[in-house]
């Protein structure tokens, strides 16, 4: 084979690898901004539906100062009930009342969640807030389910619609900061972090177990079965 020819061979390798490589970044393009797209439907929605449930709370709050005997659409029984838990101290454990936390941050994710799904570059400051925003509401939110399992002894519908959106948000953001490469972690611990929908699934079933077995016997009158 001449020169000319193996010259022109490798040009060809050389220009076939480059046109793979093109393809490759293309998916790998592709595949993050549909997970970036998937996060922000996340964040929106999550952020709608806790939006919503804190404004319940705080209206809720607002009936029972003006009349602390007033009865809640969501206090169903002593078990079930939001005034049993809004009136406790742990409602305003920060110092400011947990429904003004919840209007806010949920707006703030919301508004996230929307510019995610529309594809908007976030800067990284903002990616690292987002990371650390819901780090804290995942944090705050298990002393809440504590106190309102172990130590207040009743559950907040709402509370818990509040906890049940907070979750695949967190997993969600973590896993994206995950793939994003901004939140570098050792291989295995990244492809576990990255199962945001089975984690989010297992944190479900534990939140489920720990309640069935906590108030078993109250489910056990509750049903007619003790």
């Amino acid at each position: 084979m001449s020169e000319n020819h193996r010259a022109d061979a490798a040009q060809d390798d050389a220009q076939l690898l480059a046109e793979i490589d093109a393809e490759l970044a293309a998916e790998r393009s592709a595949k993050s901004r549909a997970g970036q797209r998937l996060t922000g439907l996340v964040l929106l929605l999550g952020g709608l539906v806790g939006w919503i449930a804190s404004l319940e709370l705080q209206l809720g709050k607002e009936i029972l100062l003006e009349n602390p005997d007033a009865t809640l659409s969501c206090d169903v029984n002593p078990l079930i009930s939001c005034g049993n838990v809004m009136m406790t101290w742990q409602s305003s454990a920060l110092g400011v009342p947990n429904m003004a936390i919840g209007l806010g941050g949920f707006a703030i994710m919301g508004v996230i969640g929307a510019l995610m799904a529309s594809g908007t570059a976030l800067p990284p400051w903002i990616r690292w807030a987002r990371l650390g925003g819901m780090t804290f509401a995942i944090g705050y939110v298990h002393f809440l389910a504590i106190s309102a399992i172990f130590l207040i002894r009743a559950l907040c519908p709402w509370c818990m619609v509040i906890w049940s959106v907070t979750a695949p948000m967190f997993f969600a953001t973590l896993a994206r900061t995950i793939e994003s490469g901004d939140l570098p972690l050792p291989a295995p611990l990244a492809n576990l972090l990255r199962r945001w929908v089975v984690l989010t699934l297992l944190w479900y079933l534990l939140v489920i177990v720990v309640i069935a077995a906590a108030f078993w016997r109250q489910w056990l009158v509750m049903f007619g079965l003790a």
